[in-house]
This record gives structure tokens, sequence and C-alpha cells, in this order.
């Protein structure tokens, strides 16, 4: 089980003078770890979990960069291939560093929970990488009409 409610809870509390609606940085590698993908994919991976019935952990959604964020346990290899890095979603953990939107901020910022941490599990990573997979092959197919 994960524990990042309280972890998110205890974050540095900005002082009078900065800014309170602020982004706070938080280490990956220990409590949880992030698996990013481009925002299409990240839409269609979520689709694929709730048509599942996956229990889906805390998920980030960064506007600025359209990229969407699946919090997943702790994991001490990154085994996607150095050559696919680029293209393939991107394991974020141990020596990572996580930009979270404020407690309690409005989701009207650059950078919003889709999913809030509110609850104490993290997304499956053998379940997401699934729904990647099967996301990316929907998606691949609805560009080019005829494949299935």
């Amino acid at each position: 089980m994960f524990d990042l409610i309280p972890a998110y809870g205890r974050l540095p509390q900005p002082s009078p003078t900065q800014n309170p609606y602020a982004p706070r940085l938080v280490a990956a590698g220990e409590t949880f770890d992030v698996v990013e993908v481009d925002e299409l994919l990240g839409r269609a991976v979520l689709a694929v979990l709730r048509t599942r019935n996956v229990p889906i952990g805390p998920v980030l959604h960064d506007r600025r960069h359209r990229k969407i964020g699946f919090l997943i346990p702790p994991t001490p290899v990154n085994d996607i291939p150095p050559r696919d890095r680029r293209t393939s979603p991107r394991h974020h953990g141990q020596g990572a560093w996580i930009t979270f939107p404020p407690p309690g901020q409005p989701n009207g910022g650059p950078l919003t929970w889709l999913i809030e941490p509110t609850t104490h599990h993290l997304t499956d990573l053998r379940r997401l990488r699934t729904a990647i997979t099967e996301a990316a092959h929907t998606l691949t197919s609805r560009a080019r009409p005829g494949v299935e």
C-alpha cells in the first residue's frame, strides 16, 4: 500500500511571501514513480483502464506540455530501451523530481490532477502497460483507416 496522502499533506508550506498556489516538487522513487505519456494517449489509456474496471491511482495533467502522468508503485528498473525513451512512455523513478499541483488548487491551472490523490493505491504497472499498448493500437487504427 502506498501512502502519498500524508506525504502530500506534509509538503513544505509556502511562507507568507511565497505564492500559495505555486506547484510543489516531490521526489519520485520511494513512495511512487510516474509513467508519463502524451495527452491524447493518456486520455485513451484512462478510457481503457475505466472500461476494464482497473483501480486507477492519482493522475497528473500537465496542460502546458500536453502530458499525462500516472502514479505507479516504485520500480527499481527502468526497462524502456534507450532508443525508445523519446517516443515511448517515460518512466520517472529514483532521482526524478515530480511537480505536483499545490493542495487545494482549482482545476484551472496549467498543472492539475485528473484523478486526485485521495485513495491509498497506485495504478498497477503491468495493467497500465497493457492499457497503453491497447490505447496506442486503437489510436493508430483510427489514424489509419483499414488497420485493425
